[in-house]
Formats: structure tokens, C-alpha cells, sequence
């Protein structure tokens, strides 16, 4: 009997491993291509020193912190699009991308001055003096790139509510490409241009960013895949309903990723107050994370897209059993990423830097990142089941427990209490994605039984 419970269980999952993997695997490899590119910078940049290295690490930090709530808000177009397209709402699409895109550009301007306004205060966060002004120089141009990113992710997101992955993964490859090229012009004065060093990184991610957002212009504007959705965005009006739904959605969706990121971004100030030595080093393991961390949310991007799109068609159970096919899928994903760490973990250091002090905590800090990788990913992907439920205020309360009540203190207490220093920064991470990840469990367990119960009503 027990058999033929697991094998039923299997039938009931097999399903959508395929459509999940077919939809996530363009997001995946795009968002490895910019990492990749982020990697690129990072060794860029640290062989010009680790206060170059130094200097972006606290720039970024504070950079990411804001576009992270940026993408986190454009997340709210996918469940909205994929559920009408579910419903066969052929005019909500259209309302969705016009009231949508509207609200990218207004919040890449809210984004760009809230940046502005945090450059004042960089003097102020206890950091080493001596960074802060190439620092603040680095900022400033990243913000410029927040618009024309905000205009991107407004088309992104709705192309993947249209389970279409592919367009954007072209696009951001190509990016890459261009990416890689200006920095490497720009920061050793190349063609022509002066040496720019660490601002010349900057100038590259404008230049890149501002050619992500006129490239999806031009093939929506040009490919058929668009065209029955132009004639639909065409007919649409701009709704004050509509565009409200979407801050509704998306507010709490960026507010949610920003205390996430506010875990690390405390984390590296307080890393700060230990030694430059140590906030180069997690400069570096943030960075090598970030490509595990985009793995994981290629299939969270797919699975948003799979889950809003069943549950426009009501098919709740078959929603449910594709939540946990994602699971499956990542945790295998997870089990990989782990070994690969841990068997590098001495050598992926001397990409970044030859400094004897650096390569040894990036070392130790690596150890405590492939602890927090499990729990990493399983907070990821049912968080994306979430979103694709629209279900967003509970989760957003949810991970304000998760890293302010439990991954900051536990990283101030391991570091400053009981004496770990750098290292002991890090073990708040896993303690806080473990609270985020269980949390998130149960609250996918308790939506989709409800939802199965109302539908046996």
C-alpha cells in the first residue's frame, strides 16, 4: 500500500518538473550571464586594490538594498498577468502592461531620489573614512541606471506572465556582453577613453542597463509574439484601480526582498566595524552567493508564472502539487551548489584577491554560506509560490520576524558577544533564512488547503 501512496505521489509531481524547468531555465541562464558579469566586476575591481574593493562593497550594498525593492515591486505584474491570461482576460493583460508600466517609471524616479538621499548619509554608518568618497562617487552613477532598469523589468515581468522567459534571458545576455566590454574600456582607459578605474564599473552598468531597456522597446515594438497584446494594450485605458493594485502587490513584494537584503546590507556594515579586510571578503562570498542565489530564483521565477496560471484556471490541486515539484527541484539544485563550495572554497578566493588575510576568512565565511544555501533556496521558492497565490501582506510580516527578530540579533550577538568576529556576522544568515523558510512552509500549506476545501464546497 505504501508503494503505491509514493508512486501516486510521484505521478502527482512528475507533471511539472518539465513546464517549471522549460520556463525557469532562460531566467536562469540570464541571470547567471549577469552574474557572471557581476563576478567580472567584482575581479575587476579587486585588482585594483581592496580599497577599490572596499569601496564598491559599501556602494553596492546600499545600491542593491534600494533596486532590490525596485524588482521586488515588478514582481507584481507576473501573478496579475499570468492569472488573466489563466481566465482568458484578454483586456485585464492589456491594463495590466499599461497601468504597469506606468507605475515602473514612477517608482524608478522615487528609487533614484531615495538614493540620492542615502549618499548624504554614507559619512555616517561608521565606516572606514577613507572609502567613503570614491564610495559616494560610484553610487551616483549607479543611480542613473535605476530608471531605464525599472523600464526593463516592467516589460520582464509582464513577458513572463505570458509565460514567455525567453526574450528577457536574450536580452540581458547581450547586455552582459556590452557590460563586459564598457568595463573593461572604461575602467582601464581603453579606445581612447581615460583610466576610470572603479567609477568606469559604473559608467559600464548605466551604459548596459540603459541598452536592456531600449532593446525590450524595440522587440516589443517588432515581434509577433507581442502583437496580439499590443492590439490588446491598445484598447486599454489607464485605471486608477488597476494601477492601485499593483502598488498594493508590490509594495509589500519589495518590502519584503529589502529586509531580506537588509540582513546582508547590516550585515556588511557591521563587518565594517570589525576590519576592511573582512568586508572585502564578504564582498567576495556575497558575490559567489549571488549565483546560487540566481539558480534558485530562475525556478521561483517559473514557478510564479506556473502557480498564477493554474490558479486563474482553478485548478488548485494541480497548483498545490506544482509548489512542491519546485521544492524537489531546488533542493536537488541545493545539493550541488553545496559540494561545489565547499570543494573550492580555498581556491574560489584567489580569484578575487591574493591578500593572505582576505583569502582566509572568505575561506570560513564560505563554510557558514553553505549551511544558509539550503534554507536560502527553500525561503526562495515559497516565497515565489506565495506571490503567484497574490497572497503578500502575511509573508511580508512574516519576514520582518524572520530577519529582524532573528538573523540581525543572532549576527550581533555570535560577532560582538560571544566573540566571533567576521565569522560570527555570517551565522546570523542561516538563522534568519531557516525562521523565513518554515514560515513561508506553513503558510503555503495553510492557502492551499483552504483553497482545496472551498473547492469541494
Amino acid at each position: 500500500m505504501n508503494r503505491i501512496s509514493k508512486a501516486f505521489s510521484l505521478q502527482a509531481y512528475l507533471p511539472h518538473y518539465g513546464p517549471i524547468v522549460k520556463l525557469g531555465l532562460p531566467v536562469v541562464l540570464a541571470q547567471l550571464g549577469q552574474i557572471t558579469v557581476g563576478l567580472v566586476d567584482n575581479m575587476m575591481i579587486g585588482h585594483l586594490g581592496t580599497h577599490e574593493l572596499a569601496a564598491s562593497s559599501f556602494a553596492n550594498t546600499i545600491f542593491w538594498l534600494v533596486i532590490i525593492f525596485g524588482t521586488g515591486f515588478s514582481y507584481s505584474i507576473t501573478p496579475l498577468v499570468g492569472e488573466a491570461r489563466g481566465d482568458f482576460k484578454k483586456l485585464k493583460i492589456g491594463s495590466w502592461f499599461k497601468n504597469g508600466m506606468l507605475a515602473m517609471i514612477l517608482m524608478g524616479i522615487l528609487l533614484t531620489v531615495v538614493i540620492l538621499l542615502l549618499s548624504l548619509l554614507m559619512g555616517r554608518m561608521g565606516q572606514p573614512s577613507e572609502i567613503i568618497t570614491d564610495a559616494k562617487s560610484y553610487l551616483w552613477i549607479l543611480a542613473a541606471s535605476i530608471l531605464p532598469m525599472m523600464i526593463f523589468m516592467g516589460y520582464k515581468q509582464f513577458g513572463e506572465g505570458l509565460a514567455n522567459t525567453k526574450v528577457a534571458m536574450n536580452i540581458m545576455l547581450l547586455a552582459n556582453l556590452v557590460n563586459v566590454a564598457a568595463n573593461y574600456i572604461l575602467i582601464n582607459g581603453k579606445c581612447g577613453f581615460p583610466a576610470m578605474g572603479l567609477n568606469g564599473a559604473g559608467y559600464g552598468t548605466l551604459i548596459a542597463r540603459g541598452f536592456m531597456a531600449i532593446a525590450f522597446f524595440r522587440v516589443f515594438r517588432t515581434r509577433r509574439f507581442f502583437m496580439p497584446y499590443r492590439e490588446m494594450i491598445r484598447k486599454s485605458v489607464y485605471c486608477l484601480k488597476d494601477f492601485w493594485r499593483i502598488w498594493q502587490l508590490g509594495l509589500p513584494i519589495g518590502s519584503q526582498l529589502v529586509m531580506e537584503a537588509s540582513a546582508f546590507m547590516l550585515s556588511t556594515i557591521m563587518m565594517g566595524w570589525i576590519s576592511v579586510e573582512g568586508l572585502a571578503a564578504h564582498q567576495i562570498v556575497l558575490s559567489l552567493s549571488t549565483v546560487s542565489f540566481m539558480i534558485y530564483q530562475g525556478i521561483a521565477a517559473s514557478t510564479t508564472i506556473r502557480i498564477s496560471s493554474l490558479l486563474g484556471e482553478k485548478r488548485i490541486r494541480e497548483m498545490k502539487n506544482s509548489g512542491w515539484a519546485a521544492v524537489h527541484l531546488v533542493l536537488g539544485i541545493v545539493v550541488f551548489m553545496c559540494i561545489l563550495f565547499v570543494s573550492l572554497r580555498h581556491i574560489l578566493p584567489t580569484w578575487f584577491t591574493q591578500e593572505p588575510a582576505v583569502i582566509q576568512l572568505t575561506a570560513q565565511f564560505l563554510i557558514v554560506m553553505v549551511i544558509y544555501q539550503f534554507f536560502d533556496a527553500l525561503q526562495i521558492v515559497f516565497g515565489s509560490i506565495l506571490r503567484g497565490m497574490s497572497d503578500v501582506n502575511v509573508p511580508t510580516l512574516l519576514t520582518f520576524v524572520a530577519y529582524f527578530l532573528v538573523s540581525l540579533p543572532t549576527g550581533y550577538l555570535c560577532a560582538f558577544v560571544f566573540g566571533m568576529h567576521e565569522v560570527g556576522i555570517w551565522w546570523g544568515l542561516p538563522a534568519g533564512l531557516g525562521a523565513a523558510s518554515f514560515l513561508f512552509m506553513l503558510r503555503f500549506r495553510s492557502l492551499s488547503n483552504k483553497l482545496l476545501q472551498a473547492g469541494k464546497k
